[in-house]
């Protein structure tokens, strides 16, 4: 392979490319449709050259066939860890939609780039709020250092892809999605005694029509809530976000798993 890079050496890091490729491309932050495909490739060949000297290298293999096999499990390792990490975010548009429907908001969607889609207006809100915090944080560092540390818990080459694996993986979206339950509760619960003052009013009232007015209303205290609980928001993000919070203890959690 030339005087300046041997075969160890070009196979080390391509390991650690592929593992770290498939993580930020599961990733709705790097790997979504928003971010230009070389934007992609030059973040995954950064964090490959940053991690090169702090990972392990492994005995390469001889065997064309081998190193595929080797490349493909280091990718599923990678896309997994990523899948981990997005399903917390994911939360976030379970509860915009848990949200945006009791308010009035379910008919209108907008486009968010980073999941390439149409998702609900209260779910985009708080997905740039969660990224915001993601950031202030320094989750991304955390994220990095349990790259970097699964590769003394997942050898290269070395993942046991077992019935624990799925068993993890369903406690951890039931984690995801109570999380979401839990930031759209205070709005629901708005949503919810409006609903009943409504239907108050009307039975006292029969000639006011709420279903008319209940929607301006509803907006209104529906926002309200969401400006109110906002610092309760950032609170329970970097909770769930920050180095010991929950989205990386299930994280730990699937690798000690595979």
């Amino acid at each position: 392979m030339g005087p300046w890079l041997s075969w160890d050496q070009l196979f080390h890091f391509l390991i650690i490319l592929m593992r770290g490729g498939g993580l930020l491309l599961a990733m709705p932050l790097f790997g979504g449709p928003g971010v230009p495909p070389h934007v992609q490739i030059g973040l995954a060949s950064l964090t490959a050259l940053l991690l090169f000297p702090v990972v392990e290298p492994a005995a390469a293999p001889v065997e064309v066939l081998e190193l595929l096999l080797v490349v493909a499990q280091e990718l599923a390792v990678g896309l997994a860890m990523g899948f981990v990490v997005s399903l917390f975010f994911y939360a976030l548009q379970v509860a915009g939609h848990l949200m945006d429907v009791p308010i009035g908001f379910g008919m209108v969607n907008v486009l968010d780039p980073h999941f390439g889609g149409q998702v609900p207006i209260l779910g985009q809100f708080l997905n740039v709020l969660a990224v915001l915090v993601f950031f202030s944080i320094n989750g991304h560092h955390a994220v990095l250092l349990a790259f970097a540390e699964s590769y003394a818990l997942i050898p290269v080459g070395g993942a046991a892809w077992s019935g624990a694996v799925a068993e993890v993986v369903v406690r951890i979206v039931s984690a995801a999605f109570t999380l979401g339950v839990r930031i759209a509760v205070p709005v629901m619960a708005a949503a919810f005694l409006t609903d009943v003052a409504l239907g108050i009013v009307n039975r006292a009232v029969p000639q006011i029509n709420v279903f008319i007015t209940g929607y301006p209303i509803k907006i209104f205290l529906g926002v309200l809530v969401v400006a109110v609980a906002l610092p309760v928001y950032v609170g329970a993000l970097a909770a769930a976000f920050g180095d010991g919070g929950e989205m990386m203890r299930w994280l730990w959690r699937f690798l000690t798993a595979i």
